[in-house]
């Protein structure tokens, strides 16, 4: 399947690998069935490749899922107007015209009272 296509919602993605994870270890196991059945094993190649793909079919997602968020969360890091979080910004709050109408940064003071708004 294409990716990017215009009209596709990620569901037809997700579909395709959960299908994905579910056959791909049936087809194993029913490789090791034929050759537990050539050889006269019992079920245990049949077992062990089926377990064995699905062990590393589910590491190799969650390393495709992890590389996307990585390159997901650079994305959303890039497009951050700065690199800090939170309040911390540029301007300097010692400077009391940088503070708005009635903000002081002495504790001593008392707030001055805002007046009621009128209507």
């Amino acid at each position: 399947m294409a990716r990017g296509l215009v009209g596709s919602n990620g569901s037809e993605d997700g579909l395709a690998k959960a299908i994905e994870i579910v056959v791909t270890p049936a087809i194993f196991a029913a490789a090791g069935f034929g050759l537990d059945r050539w050889w006269g094993t019992g079920p245990w190649l049949a077992l062990s490749l089926g377990m064995t793909a699905f062990v590393v079919k589910i590491l190799v997602e969650w390393q495709r899922y992890a590389e996307r968020m990585q390159v997901h969360e650079q994305e959303l890091a890039a497009s951050r107007p700065s690199q800090q979080r939170g309040i911390h910004r540029d301007t300097d709050l010692d400077d009391p015209a940088s503070l708005p109408t009635g903000v002081s940064l002495d504790a001593s003071e008392p707030p001055e009272p805002t007046p009621p708004a009128a209507a």
